[in-house]
């Protein structure tokens, strides 16, 4: 080959450099200062044809596929074209703007919305073609779809109306950028959106190629330990006869979360999976691990015999729970993709039903699973997205929705603020349609059913308004702010509203009316009323307390002690019927953690009322102590519902720490009840038995009545009883009740599972699989 040949490919090899300088200054060979319009520009009066231009090489055109120099002439073009931007609003309002533009200057700023026009009449009207106008480099579209671009609406009040942001799809992963985030400005350049799309497609078809090897990410979310192979963790699946049958008691079940799942789309990617199993996604195989861990789970909490191959029921949760986590931990379940959201969902699930007992790992799992879940998008409502299928967004709605609840449940039970507020999404409701009312190539989807008629999401769209209240109830309850009685009571009515649109199917009525109903229905009956209950308890207790002669806060007294009452009542009503013979026996694995916590809140709001001495001191607001009396009427009924309520946590204490440390915290307050009562009366006083001994020298083996503690802990179990000592100080001081303190030790965890690692959830399984 001759040199006449080589040179013109020398010279296309050569590396172009960054232009920095505006186009005037290199043209001149001058040194330019790189402010808009430059020093040099400036005294030569020609401000207005000062211009920062990033060019390609010579020779080419801009368009094509950007090199990694011209992505950097292009960021520079955007910088440039943002302190422009800047520099003349300084020129324009000095005395308004020059703190932001300084600050821009500085570094100070890094959300550029500050920029916009403080007059919106002001502001230039958006238009597509406005953005992109770098002549030869034109508007592009990439071949992977790019969903939900649009532009700023001015709102009816004159502001810019918050962007929706964009949803990214691609074949490994669907990630949502935030508007507000610095990579949705780039996306707005067509040359820098199509460069990084390429890195990341050429970032994921590399997993793709090795997806054993290790992923990038923190060790301590994924794991320390050799991660399987796809051809071992195949390999682990039960045969399929075995397999199928614990895929059919998954998707029979009756457990609102099946919602998430649409049986007939996930029958058929079942049944391709059996064909080609070696072509599956980890994403995908993760979700089956975690289907037949929920199965598994079904069976140990109902007591029923699995597939007798598979063994004890809690060992093969384990093992399914644990390669449920290696198949997450492989995919990288901290990057969004399809089915990674609802896999890494069931499994935290499966971890909630493993213990009758609250699990603070839950709450952690449930907090990464909602953090995913926000990366991909769930939080935006789907109609922000035009080109996502209407099967697709309406999926989505389901997942969002029960994250939303259980955030809500969970949180409070474990005494921290919800991870989702109010103001952070905007997705509907998912409609009243079963699955057979849609799938993947419905284009439109169908109205909703009425609310008489069931489907799946019936129930969650039931007990919907009720959690949307107790979430604010919650938010106040957590609060550092002072709440005032005008709003307690605008909650209250809120409450009430919400209450009254439950449907009639799931609105409480008694067991004698109910005899043709399916379990589950009663169930959900129960549930609803529960959770409407202790709103109530929740939202009025502060006021238990305070000023306890002053009949302004008589309504407050009431509430608390009817809702009380009431949820002992459902909490006997639901025991007798989930025994042998009982309506809900089928149902029998019910209640969980979350119903223990919220028993024994009844019972501490009844024992509290029950503790007050009487007083003589008149009663503000010019009533009498007749006043007073009348908000509570029947104490010995009230002590009648807090004995049964006792003897049912007798009954349930050696199936978990919750209900044994249940039984003794209703154990203390009945004793001091009866004692209080006693010397109100003018009785002698009590034996020295009566007292509740010291907690150390608690037997094991006594009699079960309130004169000698009967606690036998469950095996391996170990109750935080210490925890019990807030219990006697409230009752000793109920008019300095801190029910902050309360929830810290009851429905907080250290207290009910300390020393005890075996009723933890096994959250090590995703941070350690092996």
């Amino acid at each position: 080959m001759t040199d006449a040949n080589k040179a013109p490919q020398l010279k296309e090899g050569k590396r172009t450099r960054v232009q920095l300088s505006c186009t005037a200054c290199r043209a001149r060979k001058l040194k330019c200062c790189r402010t808009h319009p430059c020093t040099n520009c400036r005294k030569r009066g020609e401000a207005s044809s000062c211009t920062f231009v990033g060019r390609g090489p010579r020779g080419k055109t801009s368009q094509g596929r950007a090199s990694p120099t011209h992505v950097q002439d292009r960021l520079q073009h955007l910088e440039n074209l943002i302190l422009s931007l800047t520099q003349q609003r300084k020129l324009e309002q000095p005395t308004e703007e020059d703190g932001d533009s300084e600050a821009i200057e500085r570094g100070e700023v890094d959300d550029f919305n500050s920029l916009e026009p403080t007059n919106a009449r002001d502001a230039p009207p958006a238009h597509s073609s406005d953005r992109h106008d770098n002549g030869a480099t034109g508007d592009r579209r990439s071949p992977l779809s790019e969903l939900g671009t649009r532009s700023h609406t001015l709102t009816p009040e004159g502001s810019l109306s918050d962007p929706p942001g964009k949803l990214v799809a691609q074949e490994a992963e669907t990630r949502y950028i935030d508007g507000a985030h610095w990579r949705a400005v780039l996306e707005e350049i067509s040359e820098v959106r199509e460069y990084l799309r390429e890195q990341d497609a050429h970032s994921d078809d590399e997993l793709a190629q090795n997806e054993a090897t290790d992923v990038a990410g923190p060790t301590l979310l994924l794991g320390l330990h050799k991660p399987l192979k796809k051809e071992e963790l195949l390999a682990s699946l039960p045969p399929r006869p075995i397999t199928d049958r614990l895929i059919a008691q998954w998707l029979n079940s009756k457990e609102p979360v099946i919602m998430i799942t649409h049986i007939p789309t996930f029958q058929k990617e079942y049944n391709q999976f059996w064909d080609r199993p070696h072509d599956v996604s980890l994403p995908w195989l993760a979700l089956l691990y975690s289907c037949i861990t929920m199965a598994v789970a079904f069976h140990q909490r109902a007591g029923d015999p699995g597939p007798l191959s598979l063994g004890d029921s809690a060992e093969a949760m384990d093992t399914f729970g644990k390669l449920t986590a290696q198949c997450l931990v492989q995919s990288n379940y901290t990057t969004p993709a399809k089915y990674k959201v609802e896999a890494l969902f069931l499994y935290t699930m499966a971890e909630f039903l493993r213990s009758d007992d609250a699990q603070v790992g839950v709450s952690f799992l449930l907090g990464i699973t909602i953090r995913l879940a926000m990366r991909a998008g769930y939080h935006r409502d789907p109609k922000h997205f035009p080109e996502m299928s209407a099967f697709d967004g309406e999926m989505r709605r389901r997942v969002w929705t029960i994250l939303r609840q259980l955030d809500i449940l969970i949180s409070f039970q474990v005494g921290v603020p919800r991870t989702v507020q109010e103001w952070q999404h905007d997705v509907e409701l998912p409609r009243n349609l079963s699955d057979e009312d849609f799938d993947e190539n419905t284009k439109e989807l169908p109205p909703s059913h009425p609310e008489e008629v069931y489907t799946l999401m019936s129930y969650t769209r039931a007990k919907s308004r009720i959690m949307n209240v107790f979430g604010r109830i919650a938010d106040l309850a957590f609060s550092r702010e002072p709440v005032t009685y005008d709003e307690t009571l605008a909650l209250d009515r809120r409450l009430d509203e919400a209450h009254d649109l439950v449907p009639v199917m799931f609105k409480l009525r008694p067991l004698s009316q109910s005899i043709a109903d399916p379990s589950d229905i009663i169930l959900r009956r129960y549930t609803v009323e529960l959770l409407y209950l202790k709103s109530r308890c929740v939202l009025h207790r502060r006021y238990l307390g305070e000023d306890h002669t002053n009949l302004r806060y008589a309504y407050s007294r009431w509430v608390c002690m009817s809702s009380s009452k009431e949820i002992l009542r459902c909490q006997a009503d639901l025991y007798q019927e989930t025994q042998p013979g009982g309506l809900l026996y089928r149902d029998r694995q019910f209640p969980t953690a979350l119903q223990y916590a919220d028993y024994l809140l009844a019972a501490m709001i009844i024992c509290l009322e029950l503790s007050h001495t009487r007083t003589t001191t008149p009663p503000v607001g010019g009533g009498t102590s007749d006043d007073i009396a009348v908000v509570v009427r029947g104490s010995e009924e009230l002590l009648s519902a807090l004995e049964t309520s006792h003897r049912i946590f007798g009954e349930m204490r050696h199936r978990s720490a919750d209900a044994q440390l249940g039984y003794a915290a209703m154990t203390i307050m009945l004793r001091r009840v009866k004692q209080q009562r006693s010397e109100q009366e003018g009785q002698s006083e009590p034996t020295h038995s009566s007292f509740p001994p010291a907690y150390g020298s608690w037997q094991l083996e006594a009699p079960s009545s309130l004169d000698a503690l009967d606690i036998q802990p469950m095996d391996g179990v170990t109750p935080g009883y210490a925890s019990l000592d807030v219990i006697g100080d409230m009752l000793d001081t109920p008019t300095n009740m801190d029910w902050r303190l309360w929830d810290l030790q009851i429905y907080g965890i250290e207290g009910q599972n300390a020393g005890n690692a075996g009723t933890q959830p096994v959250i090590n399984d995703v941070l350690q699989p092996y």
